[in-house]
């Protein structure tokens, strides 16, 4: 992998990517669009969900801004 994935990655501008680079950013997103935390536990094969959020939950800082805007719930 690192014969392949270390020119790719320096080719635009990456050198230095690791493969598990890769899983972490794949992680983060999945975190940040919402996706059901079971599901990224598993995708990860952490041992529970709270390893999964510790880990990567807290990597993007407009998370909390975003939810301020959603509060309070709008009525229809």
């Amino acid at each position: 992998m690192p014969r392949i994935l270390a020119p790719a990655a320096a080719s635009v501008g990456l050198a230095g990517l690791a493969p598990h680079d890769l899983r972490r950013a794949a992680a983060s997103l999945a975190v940040a669009a919402g996706a059901n935390v079971k599901a990224v536990r598993r995708m990860l094969g952490h041992a529970s969900e709270s390893m999964t959020l510790d880990v990567y939950a807290g990597l993007f800082g407009d998370d909390l801004d975003a939810a301020a805007g959603r509060w309070p719930p709008r009525r229809r």
